[in-house]
C-alpha cells in the first residue's frame, strides 16, 4: 500500500507540471519495456525492486534501445558506493531514496531531464550483514548466486537461464559487489553456511 501511495503521489505531482507529458505507468519490468517500444519518453522513473525483475536490468535494456533516455532509479534501501558505481556505469542518471519527499523526486526528475547526473545525499551507514544484503538481491540475482555456489560453469548457468554468458558475468559482478565478496569461494562458503536463509 505504501508503494502505491508513493507512486500515486509522484504521478499527481508530475501531472501538475504542464511541461511534462506522462506516457504511462507499468507494474512490471516487462510491461515497462513493452511500453517503451510504443513511446519514446525522455525520462524513465523506475523502482529498484520490481515484481518480475530489478530496476537495473530493465534500465539497461531500455538504455540499449534508447541511449538518450535519462533514467531515475528509486531505491528503498541505502545505496552503497559499490552499488552506486554499478548504477552510474550502467548509464542511470539518478538514484534517489523512496524516503525522499515527493518534491525532491520531482526536482531530481527535472535535473536529469537536462542531462545532469544526480546521486542524492545518501546517509553513510555501516555495510549490511551479508545475509541482509543477500535478501535484498533480486530473484534472478539469487538464482544466479545459488547456481554459482553449486559450482555450475558460467556457460551452463547461461544455458539454464536462457541468457548469454556476458549476462551471467554481469550478474556475478553485481552479486559480488552487493554482498561485498571478491572471490567465488566466499560466495560458496556463505551459501553453505546460510542455506536455509538464502533459500527463502
Amino acid at each position: 500500500m505504501g508503494q502505491r501511495l508513493l507512486r500515486d503521489s509522484l504521478l499527481f505531482q508530475i501531472l501538475l507540471h504542464d511541461e511534462v507529458e506522462l506516457v504511462g505507468e507499468s507494474e512490471t519490468g516487462v510491461a515497462t519495456l513493452n511500453r517503451l517500444k510504443r513511446a519514446t519518453p525522455s525520462v524513465l522513473l523506475i523502482e529498484e525492486n520490481l515484481q518480475d525483475n530489478d530496476g537495473l536490468t530493465i534500465a539497461e535494456h531500455a538504455l540499449a534501445v534508447n541511449p538518450s533516455l535519462s533514467v531515475l532509479l528509486i531505491s528503498d534501501t541505502p545505496v552503497s558506493s559499490g552499488r552506486m558505481a554499478i548504477y552510474l556505469e550502467a548509464g542511470i542518471k539518478a538514484v534517489v531514496s523512496k524516503d525522499q519527499p515527493v518534491q525532491e523526486l520531482i526536482k531530481t526528475l527535472f535535473y536529469i531531464r537536462n542531462g545532469q547526473v544526480y546521486v542524492g545525499n545518501w546517509q553513510q551507514e555501516p555495510a549490511p550483514a551479508a545475509m541482509l544484503a543477500y535478501q535484498a538481491l533480486s530473484g534472478r540475482e539469487r538464482e544466479v548466486a545459488q547456481l554459482m555456489a553449486s559450482r555450475l560453469p558460467v556457460r551452463d548457468i547461461a544455458g539454464r537461464l536462457g541468457v548469454s554468458c556476458k549476462t551471467v558475468h554481469s550478474y556475478k559482478d553485481r552479486i559480488f559487489v552487493k554482498l561485498g565478496f571478491e572471490r567465488l569461494p566466499e560466495l560458496i562458503l556463505f551459501m553453505q553456511r546460510h542455506q536455509h536463509g538464502a533459500a527463502e
